[in-house]
């Protein structure tokens, strides 16, 4: 490898570069003793190199090696660092004309980090300017250049990787980070032998890789470090939105708001699809509010939700709605089943009978009286527990279905006074719309008076024309609709902010139901 032929321990180019600079210097710290700086022989050359500016492969790695046995993992990136030297994979900064002026660059954008709500002390930068101008003024007083370069080659690779990684993916690992957060107790009287943790995060966000590493690398290699910097940051709206109302708390001493940008701005870091163009739909859990937007049209409409309560957090995924069903049935989830309906209500006949819940053997698909199961049989998941449609369905008459891995959608509700409360945070995960039925007319493609009287209809609200009317009475026994299909899928979103533009763009703050910002402000403040 390159570096072991001109870091050999008897010829090296380093050296060279060292001698040469040190002769222009007067070669002042070999020769002071002596005062004769004439050269009388080779021998005489020879005696002016000192150990202590002699570099030396072994030495370099052996203060690499130390430097990782120090080096904390804060950052979800530093494992790629540590990854780096462990394979003995060539020196990144350390040049044959010294360390590379990419360092430079890189302490540029470094001492800026504090516009993005980090410290330079996250990234070292006060040790890395202190070894840089050491190893570029020979000052080597008290020790040796191996123990000087060997630490910098270290301490630059992995604050270079933190931040490349950091504003190309953010900071912290969501995924790691919520979905090792709140743990899923057993059901009253199941045992386990290991912890579960409910999954709380599921975008698809993009993430570090060895390709990356591999690549943002190369670039220091190549010159092109700049560049690649400049084009990793994050460049969306939002987060040009919240960098700038941070830097502006952070200018007027606001703390509070300070807090919140910085917090947001990390989320903001993650860099998963966002509501962008077309039609969508995103949910706010922290604001408790959808809207639905057509860009096309430049409409919008927002209303109130309820979402899952603090045991049953409602996950932030991303999906898209492919239909609607009305008079769904609730099939009730078998969590639900184990923990709450099998501790309090086997053979219980009136709580069955009130909830209007049937069972049926899954395999038969023959109804069973749910009162003659014992608790084992309902622990089985042989039979599923389903609630009848129409009247009194938690689920209501519209549900909007989307796939995703913890069977939570959107849906009308029996309780509408609950979004009149201030905190909405009170369901099992799914989010209840408080205007399901606009929510519907919205995503179609400007269906038809009639189209729209026979959706009425089919959930018992009464048609609003004549031609609507004059069908009802006719038609007193027509079928009613049961699924709307969407000209195309609509995307959803299930987000958490606490602050988030309007649709007016004006950034608004919302209360952290569910500590995620702690969660978030907890693991920043770490590094």
């Amino acid at each position: 490898m390159w570096f072991a032929r001109f870091l050999s321990d008897n010829t090296t180019a380093m050296r060279r570069v060292f001698f040469i600079t040190l002769f222009s210097l007067g070669i002042v710290a070999c020769s002071k003793k002596s005062g004769n700086t004439g050269v009388q022989s080779l021998n005489d050359l020879q005696e002016w190199v000192c150990p202590q500016y002699t570099l030396n492969s072994n030495d370099i790695w052996h203060e690499i090696q130390k430097s990782m046995a120090n080096m904390p993992t804060g950052m979800y990136a530093d494992p790629y660092t540590k990854q780096h030297y462990t394979t003995r994979q060539p020196l990144v900064w350390l040049t044959r004309e010294g360390i590379s002026l990419q360092a430079d660059t890189l302490l540029t954008f470094l001492a800026k980090v504090d516009e993005q709500g980090l410290s330079p002390n996250s990234f070292q930068l006060d040790s890395i300017q202190k070894l840089l101008r050491r190893a570029r003024e020979l000052d080597f007083e008290g020790t040796d250049a191996n123990k000087v370069v060997g630490p910098l080659e270290f301490m630059l690779t992995q604050a270079y990787l933190r931040y490349a990684c950091g504003q190309r993916f953010g900071y912290i690992h969501p995924r790691h980070i919520f979905n090792n957060l709140l743990i899923d107790p057993p059901a009253e009287g199941e045992r386990r032998t290991s912890v579960i943790y409910r999954q709380l995060y599921d975008h698809d966000s993009e993430e570090v890789s060895d390709s990356f590493v591999h690549h943002a690398i190369e670039q220091v290699r190549h010159h092109h470090i700049s560049a690649f910097l400049h084009e990793i940051q994050p460049s969306d709206t939002i987060y040009r939105q919240i960098k700038t109302d941070y830097l502006r708390a952070r200018q007027q001493g606001d703390t509070a708001r300070t807090r919140l940008a910085r917090i947001n701005l990390e989320r903001a870091r993650w860099r998963y699809p966002h509501p962008d163009k077309g039609k969508y739909i995103f949910v706010n859990l922290a604001e408790q509010e959808l809207t639905a937007v057509d860009t096309d049209c430049d409409t919008a409409l927002t209303m109130r939700v309820c979402c899952g309560n603090s045991t049953h957090k409602t996950p932030l995924l991303h999906s898209e709605v492919r239909y609607v069903e009305l008079n769904p049935y609730w099939v009730i989830p078998q969590t639900i089943v184990r923990k709450e309906i099998v501790p309090r209500h086997v053979g219980d006949s009136a709580y069955f009978a009130r909830n209007n819940y049937h069972a049926i053997h899954k395999e038969t698909k023959e109804e069973v009286d749910p009162t003659l199961l014992t608790s084992a049989e309902l622990r089985s998941a042989q039979y599923t527990l389903r609630q009848e449609k129409g009247v009194g369905n938690s689920l209501g008459r519209i549900i909007f279905r989307f796939n995703n891995n913890f069977s939570v959608y959107l849906h009308d509700t029996n309780n509408q006074s609950a979004f009149q409360n201030a905190n909405r945070a009170i369901s099992h995960g799914c989010v209840r719309v408080q205007r399901p039925l606009d929510l519907l007319l919205f995503l179609l493609d400007n269906p038809t008076a009639f189209y729209v009287d026979r959706i009425r209809m089919s959930i018992d609200l009464p048609p609003l024309t004549l031609a609507g009317r004059t069908y009802q009475q006719n038609y007193p026994n027509a079928k009613p609709l049961s699924s709307i299909g969407l000209s195309s899928s609509i995307p959803v979103w299930l987000d958490y902010w606490t602050l988030y533009p309007a649709p007016n763009g004006t950034l608004l703050t919302h209360p952290d139901k569910y500590g995620y910002d702690e969660v978030i402000e907890k693991a920043l403040n770490a590094f």
